[in-house]
């Protein structure tokens, strides 16, 4: 009895979380958080994350990053929180005096990391112990903007190399999008957007990043939550809304208030059908 005992608790441990280099040359890592009686026989859903930081700082091992991530595993789900290069390194970072060609390089080379570690997620599942149903791909501020470029821009940026990655929905805390020409009605996916819409960092609406001037070399407007929502409602996808009319970036955070409502979003709109287009407007 003992024995049994004691093997139990050590499968659970061993299936608690595992950290995986999915890119040694870059030291790249994720860490996955399985659920309570995981079951190797069994498919689950991925909620994968990518942390904010501008892109400068940040790391998945954050206390707000493991927070979800653990939430996300208390709710049934395999949570994946994923690394990526922090590009932002010069004395310019990521604000208005870095040009916004490097600028650019660093959204490209932030979203071939994402999709290079869900490349590896889908084509190592077997020794990951995974089988997956449906990936939901989420993001705060910089990790916002790097899967949304990711799923949106993965054709122009990077061909066919990652066509086999299969996303299903899209959660983005502050995020924007390089240039929503590409949202299509054939591959709009449903979204939760979370915003404030007086974000003077990441714009919800079409603006400039970190509200730069156009004679400044980092001037790069980017399409924000509320004008990509829009698209959700023009071609029938699904979309929830949770905006703060006076909030800035601080709605890159957690917000444990709302998550409730974010999973509810994912089980009838992700892994359902219903094609709602749902908006919480706050002050």
């Amino acid at each position: 009895m003992k024995y049994l005992v004691a093997l139990c608790l050590m499968i659970s441990y061993t299936y608690a979380q595992k950290t995986v280099v999915y890119d040694k040359k870059n030291n790249l890592a994720f860490d996955i958080y399985y659920p309570k009686d995981f079951k190797e026989n069994q498919s689950y859903h991925v909620f994968a994350w990518v942390h904010g930081g501008g892109f400068s700082g940040g790391t998945r091992a954050d206390k707000e990053e493991v927070e979800r991530m653990k939430d996300a595993q208390e709710r049934g789900f395999v949570a994946i929180s994923i690394s990526y290069r922090l590009l932002a390194n010069s004395s310019a970072g990521f604000g208005c005096d870095l040009p916004k060609q490097e600028k650019l390089m660093i959204f490209k080379e932030a979203s071939f990391d994402v999709l290079t570690a869900l490349s590896f997620i889908q084509n190592n599942s077997k020794e990951l112990k995974l089988s997956i149903n449906k990936l939901i791909l989420g993001g705060s501020s910089a990790g916002a903007e790097a899967i949304l470029n990711a799923y949106y821009l993965n054709d122009l940026w990077f061909g066919k190399r990652f066509d086999q990655v299969k996303i299903d929905g899209l959660v983005s805390y502050a995020g924007a999008l390089v240039d929503d020409r590409y949202v299509t009605k054939s591959n709009i996916l449903p979204t939760v957007y979370v915003h404030g819409l007086s974000d003077d960092v990441v714009p919800a609406y079409n603006a400039p990043h970190r509200s730069c001037s156009d004679k400044q070399p980092g001037f790069f407007p980017l399409n924000g939550s509320h004008s990509l929502e829009f698209l959700n409602r023009k071609y029938q996808q699904a979309s929830l809304a949770i905006f703060s009319g006076s909030g800035k970036h601080e709605w890159s955070g957690l917000r444990k208030e709302y998550l409730n409502q974010v999973f509810d979003f994912i089980a009838k709109s992700i892994l359902g059908s219903d094609k709602e287009n749902k908006q919480i407007n706050i002050n």
